[in-house]
């Protein structure tokens, strides 16, 4: 694969497609089992005040827009995970939770104080986040 960004600060390794496409698929299953009805779906629902979004027609352009938007977020964590060099599941899910913590968890406090949101619905929605993520970091940490 040919080297995407280059410079004197940055040496961008080459990102294997396979990695971002396994965390993509393991992250997605993860956050449709997460906002199931087993888990977290229904009062994910009723805290948003919103209809289940799988119910209307056209609903699987909305899933294939949020597996795209995952394979962009894996894909920048292997081009952070190849610039800090990890080497293991365990650097890997670590990066993760430094990402989620840095812009998914400080970016929710804002969604707390401005957007009123309930706790429990910006709880829901970062755990599930969380272990998305680091479930992925460490898929992609593993790759090397």
């Amino acid at each position: 694969m040919p080297v995407i960004y280059q410079s004197n600060l940055i040496n961008m390794t080459y990102i294997s497609f396979w990695p971002v496409l396994v965390a993509a698929i393991v992250a997605f299953a993860i956050m449709s089992l997460w906002y199931s009805p087993m888990l977290f779906g229904k009062e994910w629902m009723t805290l948003s005040k919103i209809d289940a979004p799988g119910s209307s027609k056209g609903a699987w352009r909305l899933y294939i827009i949020q597996f795209i938007a995952m394979l962009v977020t894996f894909a920048v964590m292997a081009f952070i995970e190849s610039t800090s060099m990890t080497l293991s599941s365990g650097d890997g899910a670590f990066i993760a939770f430094l990402i989620w913590l840095g812009f998914i968890a400080a970016g929710n406090t804002g969604e707390l104080m401005w957007q009123k949101k309930p706790f429990k619905l910006v709880l829901i929605e970062s755990i599930g986040t969380l272990i998305s993520l680091m479930v992925g970091g460490a898929i992609i940490g593993a790759w090397h």
